[in-house]
């Protein structure tokens, strides 16, 4: 038996919708000559009214370019035809501006086929979580972790600084302890062996020092832990948030990549809003891997400004510590003439073959 939903008359599906108690919407699914799918919504949940603050009767058929922001209704319209398109249960993360504030939801759009073997995709069951406290507080933790880390790492660095401070007279120690065993005669009175008690117990004391540094250094130099993340769809939700209305004309990578989720969402976020406010016409951003483990990231807009680091304030301050405690980089240009590039590097990965899945779902 097939797996795919098939067809089930409206009224039962807006019964489950109410019943199931979260967040859901249904839409109207058709193709036109263009083979592009055509949306409308036909039903939204009470739940779904209630989390958002969404008026669902000013939604029914109509159009996500209708009723939403033309840079969010290209978004989600973008996953739609993805779901449409490849007839499969589509489950991703994103961040809409709703009138309750901008929220992250987990969304699962549901095909639903019409009758017959090969029945097109008729209508699209959306079902959403909110997920924006716990979001919200792995970029706090992630924030506070980078202050603790600063802070550890300023403790790292006084305690390497106090071993070797200590090695160094221990070290003094022992060739002394060498000068005077050198031509010592020993008179049978245990000061022989009290000289090498103490060579041994020097010798132990520095080599426990060196283990100490050892295991320092092993922690210092631990890999981050990379997720994946659809920069394509986080780009696409921090566009829609920051210039809903399409002022701008963005290009935005469609490449996926591994790295630290929160990070990345917050010095995008913070990059982006600044380069909107700052843009006449256009951005573009890029990113390519510039070293092992290391991505650069570029954003030019087509403003002339100049800008160095002391002049940064806000939340570009906060992007920049946040860089600069993941071992990346931040680097502003001032081109009169060819825009002004913001450069941005960060511990992460392209996704190449290992992440095929992920770059059809961002194309």
């Amino acid at each position: 038996m097939s797996s795919k939903l098939r067809w089930i008359g409206s009224p039962q599906i807006k019964h489950v919708m109410e019943m199931i108690g979260l967040p859901s919407f249904l839409l109207d699914v058709s193709s036109g000559s263009d083979g592009q799918g055509s949306y409308r919504f036909s039903h939204i949940s009470g739940q779904h009214e209630r989390e958002t603050g969404i008026d669902g009767a000013a939604l029914i058929g109509k159009a996500p370019h209708d009723v939403l922001p033309e840079r969010m209704a290209d978004t989600v319209v973008a996953n739609y035809e993805r779901c449409r398109v490849s007839g499969q249960i589509e489950s991703y993360e994103e961040i809409l501006e709703l009138p309750t504030g901008p929220r992250w939801w987990r969304t699962t759009l549901s095909p639903i086929f019409g009758s017959g073997a090969n029945g097109p995709v008729t209508q699209i069951l959306g079902v959403a979580v909110d997920v924006t406290e716990a979001n919200k507080l792995e970029i706090e933790l992630t924030q506070k972790l980078s202050a603790q880390t600063a802070a550890a790492e300023k403790v790292r660095a006084f305690a390497t600084n106090s071993i070797l401070d200590s090695k160094s007279p221990l070290r003094s120690v022992l060739a002394h302890l060498d000068m005077l065993r050198d031509g010592f005669l020993d008179l049978g009175d245990g000061k022989l062996g009290n000289i090498d008690s103490i060579h041994n117990i020097v010798v132990t004391a520095i080599s426990e020092l060196d283990e100490v540094l050892q295991s320092t250094s092993h922690l210092r130099e631990s890999p981050p832990e990379f997720v994946q993340i659809d920069l394509a769809h986080m780009c696409r939700d921090i566009a829609a948030l920051v210039d809903p209305e399409s002022r701008i004309s963005m290009s935005l990578p469609n490449q996926p990549i591994e790295g630290d989720w929160a990070v990345t969402q917050v010095v995008l976020r913070c990059l982006l809003e600044q380069a909107t406010s700052r843009a006449v016409s256009s951005i573009s951003v890029a990113v390519e891997e510039s070293d092992a483990n290391i991505l650069g990231v570029t954003i030019t807009d087509d403003s002339a400004f100049e800008q160095g680091a002391a002049e940064w304030g806000g939340d570009m301050a906060m992007a920049a510590s946040l860089v600069k405690e993941r071992g990346g980089t931040l680097t502003t240009t001032s081109c009169l003439n060819d825009g002004a590039p913001v450069r941005v590097t960060l511990p992460g990965r392209m996704c190449h073959a290992d992440c095929s899945e992920m770059q059809a779902e961002a194309g």
